[in-house]
């Protein structure tokens, strides 16, 4: 998703909160990956889960998140 700010995107402790939430609901059967964009004004959100309705909702979890801080371009 496009941000004003990579940095302040992702190190803004809300979403670093969000992110850990969905770590510790995936434990072993899954991972969170939250990234800057080396080339885009971007932060990058993936998730690998058992399903795909478990990746979009813990995906979308954390990108409500990064809207709610206001850090959406």
């Amino acid at each position: 998703m496009k941000v004003k700010s990579k940095p302040d995107a992702q190190n803004d402790p809300d979403v670093q909160a969000a992110v850990a939430k969905v770590a510790e609901a995936l434990g072993d059967t899954g991972r969170i990956l939250v990234r800057e964009s080396g080339t885009e004004p971007v932060i990058r959100v993936m998730v690998e889960a058992e399903s795909d309705e478990v990746c979009e909702k813990y995906v979308d979890e954390v990108i409500e998140v990064i809207k709610a801080k206001g850090h959406i371009a």
